[in-house]
């Protein structure tokens, strides 16, 4: 289960780079839809200014996760409570964008699915139909 906790918070890592790059991609896809005349002024600089908040509450959250030792907690779903728990208040005090929390929890629960799946048997993999074919 040690294991499990290391590797949960270092894929949560990746995943919170991942959503961070994927904000970064809507504020520039935001300037470009404004710049091109899609969007007024006002909706242009009302969505960055989202973005931008969102991007402070993950540049928040991840100081969280690099503060957390995972060999501070029994099991991993201890681990993640504490999370959620500190994210939520983090935003509460902070003021983040309530959408953040939904991103942030499919993240957690996405990172929690992988990291506690059973592994494979090697060739009892099955092919994906379209994409591998013999």
């Amino acid at each position: 289960m040690r294991e499990a906790k290391k590797h949960f918070l270092d894929i949560f890592r990746i995943e919170l780079d991942d959503l961070e790059e994927d904000i970064n991609d809507l504020i520039e896809r935001c300037h470009e839809n404004y710049q091109h005349g899609v969007l007024t002024e006002r909706v242009h600089m009302e969505n960055v200014t989202l973005f931008q908040n969102e991007l402070s509450g993950i540049r928040s959250f991840r100081k969280t996760v690099e503060r957390t030792r995972y060999d501070g907690f029994d099991v991993l779903d201890d681990l993640i409570d504490f999370l959620v728990s500190t994210f939520r208040r983090e935003a509460r005090i902070k003021d983040i964008a309530p959408a953040l929390l939904v991103c942030i929890d499919r993240k957690l629960n996405k990172v929690k699915k992988y990291v506690t799946q059973t592994p494979p048997v090697s060739g009892n993999c099955r092919k994906v139909q379209g994409i591998i074919r013999s």
